[in-house]
């Protein structure tokens, strides 16, 4: 049933997703997973206690997750039921930001496959809003809330005041999309600072989010300083900075398929580096299962995607998850 669903959707996304204008089918997406309760459904689930994990010691159904990229807590609600065992919410900032104009997300396509590159600049409803919005939201799974600050300062704000609200915390310090925290990865010394500080201010556990753009600095410098000040889990990664005319800001973040040899690559060379002092999410041009296994295989405590649940549908976590159950 599951490869029969992919199928379908597969040929949806050519011959009618993939021809929409990207805002309309942004917002044709939403919609529809606010409307359609696809979350009632046990088809995108699997549940075997085989595949569960511990992440920073909170325990996870199983080792997939759904990156960051919605804040609307009804869709937060309805993806929590889509078989992955975590949901990271969108990076949220002190003030609401609207976002670069458009366009401010363009398709890409190679013989790897469907693509994107986004420039959305963090579009968010800002802190007060995003708390009271998501305070009542039912965890069916773990909510990991996502921050992203200009100062030191605000991470702190943000850790303190959203760390109740989810069972882990991802600090973005590598969205290219922005300067907001792109920046960051290149002031490793004001980073350790920072990441001492976001460690004091909550008991939950923390996820630093790393850029593939700084692979030297984040093995030099930035990961040892996590782990220095007790921060243990890495996201690795985020988007691929790149040059894209079609973009309203004239570049953006690659995500998609083109990233995944990347993704396996950092992940390899982290986990021989560091061992298993680290848990690490890779995150980065996962669209099949062959792919997710193949970073499990290479050490990856769980898997991340986000541009595969658009050109892949919802149906992939459930994909990933029965192969992980044949390999065991």
């Amino acid at each position: 049933m599951s490869r029969t669903i992919a199928a379908l959707y597969r040929f949806l996304y050519a011959v009618f997703l993939s021809r929409l204008p990207e805002p309309a089918a942004v917002a044709l997406g939403q919609n529809l997973l606010r409307l359609l309760p696809l979350d009632r459904l046990s088809t995108f689930r699997l549940d075997d206690p085989r595949l569960a994990i511990t992440l920073g010691g909170v325990r996870l159904a199983n080792p997939v997750i759904l990156a960051a990229m919605y804040y609307d807590p009804t869709i937060l609600g309805r993806a929590m039921g889509l078989g992955f065992g975590a949901v990271t919410a969108k990076s949220i900032t002190i003030q609401a930001r609207p976002g670069h104009p458009r366009p401010n997300l363009v398709r890409t396509s190679t013989d790897a496959g469907p693509g994107l590159v986004n420039c959305n600049g963090f579009q968010n409803p800002g802190l007060d809003r995003f708390r009271a919005s998501v305070a009542s939201l039912s965890h069916r799974v773990p909510l990991i809330v996502s921050v992203a600050g200009e100062t030191i300062g605000d991470y702190v704000k943000l850790v303190r005041e959203l760390g109740p609200l989810g069972e882990l915390v991802e600090f973005n310090i590598s969205s290219p999309n922005t300067r907001l925290v792109y920046e960051w990865s290149r002031k490793p010394g004001e980073l350790a600072t920072l990441l001492r500080e976001v460690r004091r201010a909550t008991e939950k556990p923390l996820i630093v989010k790393l850029s593939p753009d700084f692979a030297e600095t984040n093995e030099r410098e930035i990961i040892p300083a996590a782990l220095d000040a007790g921060v243990r889990i890495v996201n690795y990664g985020n988007t691929r900075k790149v040059t894209n005319r079609r973009l309203s800001q004239g570049e953006g973040g690659l995500s998609g398929p083109d990233i995944f040899p990347t993704t396996l690559e950092n992940l390899r060379r982290t986990r021989r580096v560091f061992g298993r002092d680290v848990e690490i999410i890779a995150t980065g041009g996962v669209d099949s299962s062959d792919k997710a296994v193949r970073l499990f295989d290479e050490g990856a405590t769980a898997v991340g995607y986000f541009t595969g649940f658009v050109t892949r549908g919802p149906i992939l976590a459930r994909l990933i998850l029965e192969r992980l159950v044949a390999s065991r």
